[in-house]
């Protein structure tokens, strides 16, 4: 064989071991210490982010500064109304108190006899009985006797009475009066032989003679 094709020969297969040489170079460069590759990954496509978070403004308190400036921006009339309604509000808490201190007394009196004349402190008549309990309760001096208190209350209808009123009944010249303690019941002192108690104000005699309610508290 001529020297030249040898020649050729070996350049080429030097040239081919070179380039083995180059591409296992490179392939080795893309893997890392740990064997994985350190070849970038191709980033994924875009993905929308969330919309933002909007909060809601804090709540706004108005300040005592505000608060003042609108008080003193009250009118005349404004300020009379605040004035009356304070005043109504006190006079009925007032009120309420009165009345529940009248069933109590009331009712601490249940038990002692019924003996005509008599306004306590431990046996009653009718009349005797509710002149005792409002002297106690709220230091009022009623009339002794069932028809001069009848002259003296307020009037009112059976629906509108409250615990503390008081409740009449008159027929064919009797006459009885007791305290309206709700729920259609009255506290009273009911006849020789049967003590102070819890009565209805119905029934056979009440509903017969039944003829009203009346107040000595304010509404």
């Amino acid at each position: 064989m001529p020297r030249t094709t040898r020649t050729n020969r070996a350049v080429v297969a030097a040239v081919s071991a070179m380039t083995a040489v180059a591409v296992s170079v490179g392939l080795l460069a893309g893997i890392g210490a740990s064997g994985e590759s350190t070849v970038a990954a191709a980033e994924p496509s875009a993905v929308a982010s969330p919309p933002p978070i909007v909060e809601a403004p804090p709540a706004t308190v108005p300040s005592t500064s505000l608060i003042a400036a609108e008080v003193r921006t009250r009118t005349p009339e404004q300020a009379r109304a605040d004035r009356e309604r304070s005043v109504r509000a006190s006079r009925m808490a007032r009120v309420a108190k009165l009345r529940t201190r009248i069933v109590d007394v009331a009712r601490k009196q249940i038990g002692d006899r019924y003996v005509p004349g008599r306004a306590g402190p431990d046996s009653f008549d009718c009349s005797g009985l509710t002149r005792y309990v409002y002297k106690v309760a709220m230091g009022r001096e009623l009339p002794h006797g069932s028809r001069a208190q009848w002259a003296q209350v307020k009037r009112i209808k059976r629906s509108q009475a409250k615990p503390g009123d008081l409740v009449f009944f008159f027929e064919n010249g009797q006459h009885h009066v007791g305290i309206y303690i709700g729920r259609g019941k009255m506290i009273d002192a009911p006849g020789v032989g049967d003590p102070v108690r819890v009565s209805p104000i119905s029934g056979s005699w009440w509903s017969r003679s039944y003829t009203g309610m009346g107040r000595i508290l304010p509404g």
